[in-house]
């Protein structure tokens, strides 16, 4: 298992990340992002030295937490360090754990479940304005494909399981070629 002081570490940069680019600018319920979120239970697993809580974090942000990253950053053209290392580094922690233990077959079930329970937190917690994790209004690039809130919810939440599971796939077929080399 990773070593405790790595799961400090995790805490660390998310802190500097709600300290340096969250509180200043007024952006502190963007915490609530599910890929923070789920950056904080990887950290509590392995300063508990719980396997699960590593592998369901990875889990989250190889296949969703990585793509909401990268399509934000698609629309922006702008990111911090901070926003970097919050998004690589669980994805090293918990490739490695992947690599020691396997990925397990309910990993992007919890994935997809997380998912939709931070897209409903998110809109009873946060203001509309910051639309944290989708949950106020469309994606700016769709926003004229769904019109609707609830269009909005159906077709965040069906693009999120297709990735999360499409995702999960690669990355089963890219283990078992590594596994076997």
């Amino acid at each position: 298992m990773t070593p405790r002081w790595v799961g400090l570490l995790l805490f660390v940069v998310l802190v500097l990340h709600a300290v340096i680019e969250k509180m200043p600018n007024g952006l502190l319920p963007e915490m609530l992002y599910a890929c923070h979120v789920a950056t904080a239970v990887l950290a509590v697993g392995v300063l508990l030295q719980k396997p699960a809580l590593v592998l369901f974090g990875f889990s989250f942000h190889i296949g969703a937490g990585l793509w909401g990253y990268l399509f934000g950053l698609c629309e922006t053209r702008t990111t911090t360090w901070t926003s970097v290392l919050v998004h690589v580094a669980p994805l090293v922690v918990g490739a490695l754990e992947v690599r020691r233990s396997g990925l397990p077959r309910w990993a992007p079930w919890v994935s997809f479940a997380f998912l939709s329970a931070m897209v409903v937190l998110a809109y009873y917690t946060t203001p509309p304005t910051l639309n944290v994790n989708l949950a106020h209004r469309p994606f700016p690039p769709v926003a004229r494909y769904t019109p609707a809130l609830w269009a909005t919810w159906v077709t965040n939440l069906v693009f999120g399981f297709f990735l999360i599971h499409a995702t999960d796939f690669a990355v089963r077929k890219w283990l078992k070629w590594q596994w076997r080399t």
